[in-house]
């Protein structure tokens, strides 16, 4: 497969999608962590990110913005099987990113986020391939099945919970994970794979519980 593409940065879709795309982190006080990742605007005022990026949260959760603006959030649905949390933070007037369930090997897309110690990131990727892989849920309690996408590009801690977007702005699906033994290789749930959580976190007001940290 080629390597990505560097001019995927240039465009003004990404600029326009950054606005979208927050830095998230609160404090998991039962382990004592700080935690930080990423997350992206979908629907008004509902934020998707990981749920192992929000697992045991507890206090302090918030977002920030590409203006510096901190914002509460309140975890809504949290699924660990899917590794899918959907935040709710009102009056959150900031734009929505699309989904695009259309990606295949080869395609250009775009790795964005909030890489610990680094600020927004945005890095050209492209797609090695969708698989239905089979794994663990975030707490190796039971074996799941999830549609991914496997991605050639560079993802790092923080990054979980950011979009792989696509050269035009939208949403290709959720980074969760990168290879432990395969340098330049990710995992992206793909847009299919997180509709259920999206939809049905669209709406929801009510907080739901984190758990314990992952």
């Amino acid at each position: 497969m080629q390597p990505p593409d560097q001019s995927v940065l240039q465009g003004a879709e990404l600029r326009r999608a950054r606005r979208a795309i927050v830095k998230v982190q609160g404090n998991a006080e039962s382990c004592n962590k700080h935690i930080e990742g990423t997350g992206f605007v979908y629907a008004p005022g509902r934020i998707m990110t990981n749920a192992h990026v929000v697992a045991g949260v507890t206090r302090n959760l918030e977002v920030i913005d590409a203006s510096d603006n901190r914002h509460t959030a309140t975890v809504v649905r949290y699924n660990p099987r899917r590794d899918i949390a959907i935040l709710y933070v009102p009056g959150l007037d900031l734009p929505q990113l699309a989904f695009d369930g259309d990606g295949s090997r080869g395609d250009s897309a775009i790795v964005a986020g909030f890489p610990k110690g680094k600020g927004f990131t945005a890095e050209p990727a492209r797609i090695g391939g969708q698989l239905d892989a089979e794994g663990p849920d975030i707490y190796r309690d039971t074996t799941v099945r999830r549609k991914v996408y496997v991605i050639r590009g560079q993802v790092l801690p923080g990054n979980s919970g950011g979009p792989l977007l696509t050269p035009e702005g939208k949403v290709y699906g959720v980074i969760f994970a990168a290879a432990i033994n395969e340098e330049q290789t990710g995992y992206v749930l793909t847009a299919e794979e997180v509709a259920p959580d999206a939809a049905a976190g669209r709406n929801d007001t009510t907080p739901a519980s984190t758990r314990k940290c992952d």
